[in-house]
């Protein structure tokens, strides 16, 4: 078997993403990703054996390409290391991104019937804020210490709940602002130096995205 090209990786996982934004889970197969890819079907299962194959391998692509981008704008944020920002990041990263506003808004079944199939994660990964994370805030300082990290998330998922169901938003610019502003008023800490809490992210993001043996 010849080693597949890079190219051609990228050409089926931008396939099969087409076809999920546009088509609809169920119109995702072999023969289809082959047909938008411009490829044989024995090409593209060379490199993937099965319709899920592709489709997770875009998933992973997309949950990489999604935590990098909101990384990337916790770290040049100088206040980037409080929650109400990284709430702001991840959510914009969702509704910005195309494919990652289907799966994540849109058809949800869809993310759910990848993930059924996946060992590729830890977990099925959410645009909420786990209790885990709070509270390695709160440890580093970034999050007060009155707060019940259980709650907050709890609140967080329902928001995030929320924005999903009743999207799409004219004004969704504005209810992240205002979303973020309340984070900031009644749980992020007073204080200077965000950088603990940019490093709790990184390494809380970093597991998400490693494959369950490496976990």
């Amino acid at each position: 078997m010849t080693q597949p090209h890079l190219t051609d990786v990228e050409t089926i996982l931008d396939a099969a993403s087409d076809i999920i934004q546009n088509d609809g889970y169920a119109a995702v197969s072999l023969p289809s990703i082959a047909l938008r890819a411009g490829l044989t079907v024995e090409q593209v299962e060379e490199m993937f054996p099965s319709a899920n194959d592709a489709m997770v391998a875009m998933l992973n692509r997309e949950f990489h390409g999604m935590y990098g981008l909101i990384v990337e704008n916790i770290e040049r944020d100088p206040r980037g290391g409080l929650l109400s920002r990284m709430y702001t990041y991840i959510l914009s990263a969702v509704y910005e991104r195309p494919l990652a506003k289907t799966l994540f808004v849109i058809d949800r079944e869809a993310l759910n019937s990848i993930m059924r199939n996946s060992s590729s994660y830890t977990y099925t990964p959410t645009i909420g804020i786990r209790g885990e994370l709070i509270e390695a805030l709160q440890s580093a300082g970034m999050v007060r210490a009155d707060v019940d990290s259980r709650q907050i998330s709890s609140i967080l998922s329902v928001c995030s709940a929320g924005l999903a169901l009743t999207a799409p938003h004219d004004d969704l610019g504005l209810i992240i602002d205002g979303l973020s502003t309340l984070l900031s008023r009644g749980v992020d800490a007073d204080v200077d130096d965000t950088t603990p809490g940019k490093t709790v992210f990184y390494d809380w993001a970093t597991r998400l995205t490693l494959p369950k043996s490496e976990s």
